[in-house]
């Protein structure tokens, strides 16, 4: 798991390398199509990366985005019109058997359908219309890092290819040198894990394009650790979830610039008052005030473009936790690298 976190700075930039001018090319040809809704479809950490792509995609493009629910179409079969959609399968292996039924029904009904996967001989490249891969090589460990990271900067290029002409620019090129910066937070990362080798019950809290980060580290943290982790959105986290917060709790938080970072400091403040443990992803001296703990990102990292670095020190935190509890977290309980549900 370690060895693939590290090599996540060179696979993204072959993906952009090698995938670039083929989903610009793509945009157009969905641009032509004059769609009026996006349909992502997805499990597990793919969820996740999806839960950023609909972010992106609206805040980017406009066009309302939904997050397929699988089993409407494997158990209750419902067919849906979908003549003026793309709807996009998100899976590592490409065999998900409810992800590839949603697509295949969806191309039936007349959809445009795109496949993100890291296996080009995989099942769902023969059923979609185009196919955008991940670069990383095979991908060994249970937990996907270097996959995950991969779907998010596919969800960029796409978004870049979707936007409007004329719009700024997402300057999504500039992701692997922040996440090679992200890597050098390694030391730091080690130094503080130790502290939470006794954890049983945390939470994990983020909003807006950060969301899907407080997924995925809660499902890190699950899979590799044990750790019993809830994940919400800082808006939410004020509406009822807090009572369970005494002294001590443990809460990571992302806190990147941008629009959210004024009610995650006020947030952090209420923790503060409740004794909470807080360990924050933050690049603002003052949401670290505010912080029991805080891991220092890169100021220059912007709120669009926070969130594959910002997950990568989280990634960290939960391969060097699980060695601490001396859990293998390349191979947890029970759990396997392709999952088959229909």
């Amino acid at each position: 798991m370690l060895e693939e976190i590290a090599q996540q700075p060179a696979a993204l930039e072959r993906t952009i390398n090698e995938e670039r001018g083929k989903v610009a090319r793509l945009g157009e040809h969905i641009k032509a199509r004059n769609i009026d809704l996006i349909v992502l479809v997805a499990r597990g950490s793919s969820d996740n990366a999806a839960l950023f792509g609909r972010y992106l995609l609206e805040i980017v493009t406009g066009i309302p985005v939904a997050l397929a629910a699988p089993s409407v179409h494997t158990l209750y079969g419902a067919r849906l019109r979908l003549e003026r959609a793309l709807v996009v399968g998100v899976s590592q292996s490409g065999e998900g058997e409810d992800i590839n039924r949603v697509l295949e029904d969806a191309r039936a009904s007349g959809a445009c359908t795109i496949g993100i996967t890291n296996e080009p001989a995989s099942t769902m490249t023969g059923i979609v219309d185009e196919t955008l891969l991940m670069h990383g090589g095979r991908e060994r460990s249970v937990a996907a890092t270097k996959t995950f990271t991969g779907q998010l900067l596919h969800f960029y290029m796409l978004a870049e290819a979707l936007k409007a002409d004329g719009a700024a620019s997402l300057n999504y090129e500039a992701i692997p040198e922040y996440a090679a910066r992200a890597m050098e937070l390694r030391p730091l990362i080690e130094g503080l894990v130790e502290r939470y080798v006794f954890m049983e019950n945390c939470v994990v809290v983020g909003r807006g394009l950060v969301y899907a980060n407080a997924f995925e580290m809660a499902l890190k943290l699950m899979e590799t650790c044990y750790v019993v982790a809830e994940r919400f959105s800082s808006a939410d986290f004020m509406h009822g979830p807090l009572a369970i917060v005494e002294r001590h709790f443990p809460i990571f938080i992302f806190a990147p610039p941008g629009v959210t970072l004024g009610g995650v400091r006020e947030l952090l403040a209420r923790l503060k008052e409740l004794r909470a443990d807080t360990l924050t992803f933050t690049a603002d001296a003052e949401a670290a005030r505010l912080s029991t703990r805080a891991v220092m990102m890169p100021g220059e990292i912007g709120e669009t473009l926070s969130v594959i670095p910002y997950i990568i020190p989280a990634q960290l935190f939960a391969a060097l936790l699980a060695d601490a509890k001396g859990l293998d977290p390349d191979a947890p309980r029970s759990l396997a690298k392709v999952t088959r549900t229909l």
